[in-house]
């Protein structure tokens, strides 16, 4: 296994929890005498007063603050929801109604794709949608380049569990908070994971690879899965093809491993005998 170290000075996509940015488009290069801006060619640049990528004038027909990135408040810039369709004045139009993050430069982003994924140190994870247990259609590249609480991109815990197991359940339990017999001992070996999840220091992404009956899971799999093990801040998605499980299947279950802020593998590995059997998540406890 191995760290990495991201300095701060990147400029990022930042993330909604945050409501931080900098400016990445090139053309912006100055400012102009009046607090605008101006283009390369000295035009002045059309105010943007919250610099949310929308122009004053434009959020005057629209209807949004010009002050206020977010007007509605539901953590999606108002210039991402008109990107995206969704109303900015209406909390409940929402880019994703589990509030997941939502990153606008994820397409600049190098992709992976099902054609080419690996379990390999390094490889990218496919860039694909997921239906969650919202009926949101999920962009995994999303969860890309978040920016944490203590100002540090974040990285994923994968987590592939099937309805029919009783240990993906109890893992399930532990992370949303239960404490009882069948939780103690991973409170125990992993005394840290439970709370960076749920400062945001970390993402778990947990996918239903299959249902009760070994086949494909559905959209109803992952709201059962939420209703047993209610959690807001793990996003439960259905690989309703096992595209995932094909792939990065471990012949265990539950079975996890680890990504960085930009989807590539950071660890992925079958335990052996005497080995901790969640490597990620003693990773995720020690290092991160």
């Amino acid at each position: 296994m191995k760290t990495r170290l991201f300095p701060l000075s990147l400029c990022l996509a930042v993330p909604f929890a945050l409501g931080l940015g900098c400016i990445t488009d090139k053309d912006v290069i100055d400012s102009a005498a009046d607090g605008g801006t101006e283009t390369e060619t000295g035009e002045p640049a059309e105010p943007d007063s919250d610099e949310d990528g929308l122009t004053d004038a434009e959020e005057e027909v629209i209807g949004t603050d010009p002050n206020d990135k977010d007007t509605d408040d539901d953590g999606y810039w108002d210039s991402w929801e008109v990107d995206e369709g969704t109303d900015p004045l209406d909390y409940e139009s929402r880019i994703y109604q589990g509030l997941w993050p939502y990153n606008p430069g994820k397409d600049a982003l190098d992709q992976g794709n099902m054609a080419t994924a690996t379990t390999d140190a390094d490889s990218l994870f496919p860039r694909k949608q997921f239906l969650d247990h919202h009926g949101d259609m999920v962009d995994i590249y999303d969860f890309t380049e978040y920016v944490n609480g203590n100002d540090e991109l974040a990285f994923m815990i994968v987590d592939l569990s099937a309805m029919w197991c009783g240990p993906c359940h109890n893992m399930a339990d532990w992370i949303a908070g239960v404490d009882n017999s069948q939780t103690a001992g991973l409170q125990q070996a992993y005394p840290t994971v439970r709370d960076k999840v749920h400062e945001g220091r970390i993402w778990w992404l947990t996918f239903i690879v299959e249902n009760a009956q070994n086949g494909n899971p559905t959209i109803e799999d992952a709201q059962s899965w939420y209703a047993q093990h209610q959690d807001p801040f793990i996003p439960i998605l259905v690989d309703d093809n096992k595209d995932i499980l094909n792939v990065y299947n471990g012949g265990q279950f539950p079975f996890f491993f680890l990504l960085d802020p930009y989807m590539k593998i950071e660890f992925w590995g079958i335990p052996g005998p005497g080995d901790n059997p969640f490597v990620p998540l003693f990773y995720v406890d020690q290092y991160l």
